[in-house]
């Protein structure tokens, strides 16, 4: 069992193991170590925005120089970003380190690790690491760090998802009029770069929660929390703005996307306010983009029991995995899957060339085609799904696996069970990121599952 990283890299408390200056310079020697052996390379380090980004970075660089490796700075990128570049790039004896913990609040930090194919690293070179970090047998020495920031990644990946939006959004999907798309970036990783991605002549973008100062990514905004981009959509298309140009022309907004801090995840706000979240992104995409070579797509244990049901009426197998990204990208691997996702937003779509890559800018053009091709909105593309009521409920604890083993837990899951019988079901499991255990309730009947949830957290929350 991995004792360091959870189901997509390594994350904690700022300053608490492993997320501690020494661990951090341990790690930083390791990876360098794992990647290159007794040879020496480069390693690429960008961050999502975090104050802390700074400081961690600093130990990593400590510990990678000691093993005879350089690093280069590539400052704020979104997470894919880092993993597109470095595919292109295609270097031997290159890495590449993100500083993020992706939807969770700025106390937390964390990295995930690629090779020089811009793939995440393998499970076996995790445990490797593991086995030195938890050794701790290196010593090292503080020299001043001099970090100096390469815009080269930024400029390459503004470049791909120009070409990507080009091959997507083709002459034969002639846009009429600009789409209006307001987009959260979580003050995160694609702050500085949202509006430089796409054509004007195309989509109008409107940016908010783009000011990241260190502390506000992910507050109250992004892919976990959507309400204010729904309370906005909400506003503004009720309020009937007339064009000054034309003035019989409504102004509307026809579409939100709330991004997640590190840029992978992606969740829709339709233009009457309502989200549309991983789930059915996955669904649509499936639906109306379907690659003949394969029926395979490739989900998790947290997808609606009801949108399973959808995928036999188009004639598509659902394919169930646990949750986290590595496990739908084996997945879609071994069966040639043209797509996967979860629930959060995480969406993978094999269309690069064999590398699989999870970017919310990528799963936001294959939608904006989907729309061009069908001639249909957001809400009228998800029309057809029948979702099963469900509540997610985060328990947090100090003891993930105690909480889980003690009898009075164990007896509240077992009188769930009993309630729901057949005619839902209930998910317990413990996040691979956070000291939460996660319970997913479902019921056909809305009225049963407020009463399920609510028993619950009456009995939980009393322990």
């Amino acid at each position: 069992m991995k004792k360091l990283f959870g189901t997509d890299g390594i994350r904690g408390k700022v300053d608490e193991y492993p997320i501690d200056a020494g661990t951090l310079k341990e790690i930083g020697y390791s990876f360098a170590k794992v990647m290159f052996g007794n040879e020496t390379g480069e390693i690429y380090i960008g961050n999502d925005g975090r104050i802390s980004a700074k400081n961690i970075e600093k130990n990593l660089k400590i510990g990678i120089e000691k093993h005879g490796s350089s690093c280069i700075s590539v400052g704020l990128l979104p997470t894919p970003a880092l993993g597109i570049a470095m595919n292109n790039f295609a270097k031997k004896n290159t890495a590449a380190i993100q500083i993020t913990a992706s939807h969770n609040q700025f106390q937390d930090n964390g990295i995930k690790l690629f090779n020089y194919k811009g793939e995440k690293i393998e499970e076996s070179e995790q445990f490797k690491i593991e086995e030195m970090v938890l050794k701790g047998e290196s010593t090292f020495t503080e020299n001043e760090i001099e970090i100096k920031i390469d815009d080269e990644f930024k400029n390459r990946y503004i470049q791909y998802i120009k070409k990507y939006f080009s091959r997507k959004i083709t002459n034969d999907l002639k846009i009429k009029g600009k789409i209006n798309v307001l987009i959260d970036c979580s003050n995160g990783a694609f702050s500085q770069i949202i509006e430089l991605l796409f054509p004007d002549n195309l989509i109008n973008i409107t940016a908010i929660n783009n000011t990241p100062n260190g502390e506000n990514i992910n507050l109250n905004c992004g892919a976990t929390d959507t309400r204010q981009l729904q309370d906005f959509i909400k506003f503004f298309n009720g309020k009937k703005i007339k064009s000054s140009k034309g003035l019989e022309k409504v102004l509307k907004l026809d579409l939100g996307l709330a991004i997640d801090g590190d840029g992978d995840r992606a969740i829709f706000v339709d233009s009457s306010g309502d989200t549309i979240d991983g789930d059915d992104i996955l669904f649509i995409l499936s639906k109306h983009l379907k690659n003949m070579n394969t029926k395979d797509v490739v989900g998790t244990v947290m997808t609606n029991f009801g949108v399973r049901e959808c995928y036999k009426n188009i004639d598509l197998n659902f394919i169930e995995v646990d949750v986290g990204d590595s496990n739908i990208l084996r997945e879609m691997r071994k069966r040639n899957s043209f797509l996967g996702g979860e629930s959060s937003g995480h969406i993978i779509i094999n269309d690069h060339k064999g590398f699989l890559v999870g970017d919310a800018i990528i799963t936001f053009i294959n939608v904006l085609e989907v729309l061009q091709r069908t001639k249909k909105s957001l809400s009228e593309l998800i029309s057809d799904i029948k979702r099963v009521p469900s509540r997610l409920i985060n328990i947090e604890v100090k003891d993930k696996l105690g909480f889980l083993s003690s009898d009075f837990t164990i007896q509240i899951i077992d009188e769930l069970h009993r309630r729901i019988d057949t005619d839902g079901r209930l998910l317990v499991r413990p996040s691979g990121t956070e000291n939460v255990v996660r319970f997913l309730i479902e019921h056909k009947h809305i009225s049963e599952l407020e009463s399920l949830v609510k028993y619950l957290c009456d009995n939980i929350r009393s322990q």
